[in-house]
C-alpha cells in the first residue's frame, strides 16, 4: 500500500513537531512554577509572583493546545482528510 508509508511519515512528523514544541515549552513552565513558588516562599515582589504565575498558565495553555491540535491532525491523517485542504 503506498498511502501507508506516506501516513506513517505524516504522523511521524506530526509527532516529532508535538515533541519538539512540548520539550521547549515545558521547561519553561516548570521553571516558571518553581520560580513562582520560591518567590512566594521568600516574600519577594507581588508583581514578580504575579507574572510567573501568568506566564506558566498561558505556557500550559500552548502545552494543551500542542496536545490537542496533534490529537486532532493524528485522527485526519487516519481518516485520510490529511490532504483536503489542498482543495481549496
Amino acid at each position: 500500500m503506498p498511502g501507508s508509508s506516506d501516513r506513517r511519515r505524516k504522523r511521524i512528523g506530526s509527532i516529532i513537531a508535538a515533541v519538539f514544541v512540548l520539550f521547549y515549552v515545558l521547561p519553561l513552565v516548570i521553571g516558571s512554577v518553581f520560580a513562582a513558588v520560591t518567590f512566594i516562599r521568600d516574600g519577594e515582589c507581588f508583581a514578580a509572583i504575579l507574572f510567573l504565575l501568568i506566564y506558566s498558565v498561558l505556557g500550559g495553555a500552548v502545552v494543551i493546545g500542542v496536545l490537542l491540535a496533534l490529537r486532532q491532525r493524528l485522527k485526519e491523517i487516519k481518516g485520510g482528510e490529511e490532504d483536503d485542504a489542498a482543495q481549496y
